[in-house]
């Protein structure tokens, strides 16, 4: 199967733009952590998201990012195996930001890929829920049903960010900073909304946040 044209412009990013992509989803993503999430939590997602965005935009926050890296706790949690919980998606959004850290240090295609698969995932399985968790039969050579209306705004968010990219060209640091700049405004509005939806979501699975 043929990737779809945003995993296939991952595959022919620059490390910048490789940055730019992971930390735009870590941050969409992050919505997660800010309705779901502890305060102490969101201490730890916010400055690791600005030192992301910060390598992102070219600074030099090795050191800061590997130290953030560091303080993140992995350690299986109850619930973080299991969908129907809080603590699955937070788990998930919590791994984004960490990736978007380790991204910054060394970018690669493989962990930035994973990062869209990642979200990508998560709302559509908030789509399956908020549909009324209606199972769909796909026989084998017919083609996939479209994409759920979450899923299909996380990728309408991920060609804004490729959108950005300099096509080949060798990016100024000024360009750099820009695009940084905007795909970070064009995420925060979409983490913005899809908190709405995460609390739609929390509602119909009877969590108590």
């Amino acid at each position: 199967m043929e990737n779809s044209p945003e995993l296939q412009a991952i595959s022919n990013a620059s490390t910048s733009e490789l940055m730019l992509i992971c930390t735009a989803a870590a941050e969409r993503g992050a919505s997660f952590c800010r309705t779901l999430g502890t305060s102490e939590l969101l201490t730890w997602v916010d400055a690791s998201l600005e030192l992301a965005w910060a390598a992102a935009s070219g600074e030099s926050v090795q050191d800061e990012c590997a130290e953030a890296l560091d303080e993140l706790e992995m350690e299986p949690q109850e619930g973080e195996d299991d969908s129907s919980r809080p603590e699955f998606y937070l788990t998930q959004a919590v791994g984004l930001v960490g990736n978007a850290l380790a991204n910054s240090l060394r970018p690669s295609a493989a962990k930035t890929e994973m990062s869209i698969n990642t979200i990508r995932s998560l709302l559509s399985m908030i789509d399956f829920k908020l549909g009324g968790e209606r199972p769909m039969v796909v026989p084998y050579g017919t083609e996939l049903p479209p994409p759920g209306p979450l899923a299909k705004m996380e990728i309408d968010a991920e060609r804004r960010v490729i959108s950005l990219f300099n096509q080949g060209e060798v990016a100024s640091q000024d360009k750099v900073i820009a695009s940084a700049v905007s795909a970070r405004a064009s995420s925060g509005e979409f983490a913005t909304h899809l908190s709405r939806f995460i609390g739609e979501f929390s509602e119909i699975s009877h969590w108590e946040i």
